[in-house]
């Protein structure tokens, strides 16, 4: 009898058990600030925000109507060589790809063009219920956000951050920068139709050399891009001391200190690097680098626990 329950049993489970969503840490384990922003997050979506590549045809038979249905909006620009490399002559630019869309992109041109990857937005949205929400994570973002190869102090235009330069003297633009932003709605293609208000971050990744850094060389690169993988390293995150501990940092060398008086001392700290309400590690650690030894890594992985991407 034992052994026919279990052979019913056995054949009444499913083919194809699901995998176990991971686990945040314990509430306990986790630093009140984070706790407070991971508790604002609803879910999170990484996908590319914008991608540009050219072809070497100047008029290749791309089937417009078939990509669209998959992203934002794709624009083909024929006979429009690339300046200093005239074998390129169509540019494609296309706004919001899903994985589809890059598929059909990838099947049209197929082993007849070439195609080279020139820009690339790798984005990841923080969806929340509202803009309070969103503008929160954002602040939060400016105080634990390190990007340690941008050097210039962070620019801000109205409520966008950049992290680099926008253009260099000659009118480039920069290789790489990374965007931060609060105002808007998630138009990434996976969830874009939740119309869901969000906090943006994008690395904006320019030139062959760049790309080819995070291994995207081509269309193929761009479907099989592991997003997740790309925040995990690039989404550094670092807690600050209490300002009472930051107090006594900035100058040890002082005697019996009142705590009030350290975390003063700490504020005036802080507002050497802030912008408006917002403190900017970044600007902190580019002029006070040793900053980094009271510093404690925070786990991004705790803001990817309900991703689609």
């Amino acid at each position: 009898m034992a052994l026919l329950l279990l052979t019913f049993v056995t054949q009444r489970l499913p083919s194809r058990i699901p995998m176990k969503l991971p686990q945040r840490k314990s509430p306990a384990t986790i630093p009140v600030e984070v706790r407070r922003v991971l508790d604002l997050i609803l879910s999170s979506v990484m996908a590319f925000d914008r991608l540009t590549c050219w072809i070497d045809h100047p008029a290749p038979d791309i089937p417009i109507a078939q990509i669209k249905p998959h992203c934002a909006d794709l624009k083909v620009l024929n006979c429009r060589s690339s300046q200093f490399h005239p074998v390129w002559q169509t540019q494609v630019q296309i706004l919001q790809p899903g994985r589809q869309a890059l598929i059909e992109l990838q099947r049209a041109v197929g082993a007849r063009y070439r195609v080279r990857l020139s820009y690339a937005e790798p984005a990841l949205d923080s969806l929340v219920n509202d803009r309070n929400a969103a503008e929160t994570i954002r602040l939060f973002m400016l105080k634990h956000l390190r990007v340690p190869y941008m050097r210039h102090a962070v620019r801000f235009e109205q409520a966008t951050a950049y992290f680099a330069r926008r253009a260099s003297t000659d009118g480039k633009k920069t290789a790489r920068n990374l965007v931060l932003y609060a105002d808007g709605t998630s138009k990434l293609w996976p969830l874009r139709e939740l119309k869901s208000p969000c906090c943006h971050i994008e690395y904006r990744l320019q030139g062959v050399d760049t790309l080819a850094e995070y291994g995207l060389l081509s269309l193929t690169d761009c479907i099989r891009f592991d997003h997740q993988a790309f925040w995990t390293e690039n989404l550094r995150l670092f807690r600050l001391p209490s300002h009472v501990q930051l107090g006594r940092w900035i100058n040890p060398k002082t005697g019996d200190v009142t705590d009030t008086a350290l975390a003063n001392r700490a504020k005036r700290f802080f507002a050497r690097y802030s912008h408006g309400d917002a403190f900017v590690l970044q600007d902190c650690w580019r002029e006070t680098p040793r900053i980094a030894h009271v510093l404690t890594p925070v786990d991004n992985k705790l803001f990817f626990a309900n991703v689609t991407s």
